[in-house]
């Protein structure tokens, strides 16, 4: 079995007949309004729980990973109660494991910071090279930041440690592609937070939970489908042996 589940053919079918089944109402332009006005509601309700949740700093990685799963609750199970399930998800969860297996991530993030500020004066060929690694193990570090809050969201079963290990092995193998944008947005959500602090009102703190969600899911799609595979080979070998 892969490290994440998805819903199986006879949910898909069901969500697939009840949206055909739901269609004609949605032509009706009221519903399509009502629809959006909930939305926006919905997108602002959450993110000011989100806000209210990450005043005390500590719970910053709880919060944002409860977002993550309102939102797929939201988005994949049709669920719009979201303060609810937002609310259910940050209770279920222990706040020790969600906080030690995010907190890697962001220690590593804020040496790796500390280092590119040091050797940023360039000089000798060292002091590039290090800069260099400096700033890869930032890259690294915010990535792996988004996959463990991903991952934390949809696997309540893994350890510290397997989450560590998941999350820096997708930020390695999507180094080039996925990585750079999971560090890009962090980056830019929190240069334009300082920038203007008012922005966090009008959903931007959701804003980057939901582009994290987006950016981290195809990659973790990927390493699920090849789990899956090497399982379904191991156990079409004659003897249970590679």
């Amino acid at each position: 079995m892969g490290f994440l589940s998805y819903a199986n053919l006879g949910e898909a079918s069901a969500a697939t007949r009840h949206s055909r089944e739901a269609a004609p109402s949605r032509a009706d332009p009221r519903l399509r309004v009502m629809a959006v006005l909930s939305a926006i509601f919905n997108c602002l309700a959450l993110n000011l729980a989100l806000l209210v949740t990450c005043l005390p700093i500590v719970t910053v990685p709880a919060a944002f990973q409860a977002a993550v799963v309102a939102l797929d609750r939201w988005r994949g199970e049709g669920e719009d109660r979201v303060v609810r399930e937002y609310v259910a998800a940050l209770r279920s969860r222990p706040f020790l494991h969600t906080s030690l297996a995010a907190g890697g991530p962001l220690a590593a993030a804020v040496l790796a910071l500390e280092e590119v500020h040091f050797f940023s004066r360039g000089g000798s060929a060292v002091n590039w090279v290090c800069l260099g690694l400096g700033v890869d193990a930032l890259l690294l570090s915010l990535a792996s930041f988004g996959y463990v809050l991903v991952l934390g969201a949809r696997r309540t079963d893994l350890a510290v440690t397997d989450l560590w290990y998941w999350s820096v092995s997708l930020a390695v193998r999507n180094l080039f592609w996925t990585s750079p944008l999971l560090a890009a947005e962090s980056a830019a959500v929190v240069f334009l937070l300082l920038a203007d602090p008012a922005l966090a009102l009008i959903g931007l703190p959701l804003a980057l939970a939901s582009l994290v969600r987006l950016t981290a899911d195809p990659a973790i799609r990927r390493a699920d489908l090849r789990a899956r595979g090497a399982a379904t080979e191991f156990d079409n070998t004659e003897d249970g042996k590679w």
